[in-house]
């Protein structure tokens, strides 16, 4: 089922195993995963391997974890491909005629959780949770978690009520994003969500996660937002190239 003797991590194994039976069916949407006990008697692995692959799972989307519960796999999404500038949020609002404004509402230094630890390469984590508001009204609500290794000064930095994230780490440490994968889904918003976004609990919003690469490949953050369903709009080019294009030739016969 696993196998030792490849450089293939035990953990990225095991989540692929997973995968797979998520593939097959053989596991559902809302089925439950088996205990870590029972996964770790399974393949022969501590405790932390197994965790690190329930961590890639929740990471991509696919099982969800609910404290005292376990895992559960997460009922399936139609996936839908979509390509946009990484610019930062001031600059869209900006093009939009909308005025950004920004309330910093944590900045800290925490012990990343696993799921996240496993996308930054870091066990500690800049922690930033920010409100942000288009023209006075409510626009999101961001969590930010930068690997504490890479810049560790940030966390001492006072302006991201006024100054972009990717600004400032362009400026101050040269560190560009570039490049990055984004996963967009309609959620319902747990209580504290709800309450900061003036929602009702449980009230259907777009939730957003995302790794931001920069310009060596490096991870330069972990995300999550939850965006206000009322003053949200998702805006989606679409094109086709030509050579995918079915033919107008008559057909001969």
């Amino acid at each position: 089922m696993i196998t030792r003797s490849t450089p293939v991590p035990l953990y990225h194994q095991i989540a692929e195993h997973l995968r797979g039976q998520m593939k097959s069916s053989a596991l559902v949407g809302g089925a439950k995963l088996p205990s870590e006990h029972a996964l770790c008697a399974e393949f022969a692995v501590s405790r932390s391997v197994v965790r690190q692959a329930l961590a890639a799972l929740v990471a991509d989307g696919l099982i969800e974890t609910q404290r005292g519960r376990g895992a559960f796999v997460r009922a399936r999404r139609v996936p839908v491909a979509l390509q946009a500038r990484l610019d930062p949020l001031q600059t869209e609002l900006d093009k939009a005629g909308f005025r950004l404004t920004t309330l910093v509402l944590e900045q800290q230094l925490i012990d990343a959780p696993d799921y996240i630890a496993a996308q930054i390469g870091d066990r500690r984590a800049i922690y930033l949770k920010r409100l942000r508001y288009a023209d006075g009204q409510i626009l999101l609500l961001v969590e930010n978690y930068i690997p504490y290794a890479r810049t560790p000064d940030l966390l001492g930095f006072q302006g991201f009520d006024t100054t972009s994230l990717y600004q400032h780490m362009a400026a101050k440490y040269g560190i560009i994003a570039t490049s990055g994968r984004r996963l967009l889904e309609v959620g319902r918003t747990p209580a504290n969500v709800a309450g900061l976004l003036g929602l009702e609990p449980g009230s259907r919003a777009m939730f957003n996660r995302e790794i931001t690469r920069d310009q060596d490949g490096g991870v330069l953050e972990y995300y999550e937002s939850w965006h206000h369903p009322d003053h949200t709009q998702l805006s989606i080019d679409l094109r086709r190239d030509a050579d995918d294009a079915p033919s107008t030739a008559p057909s001969r016969t």
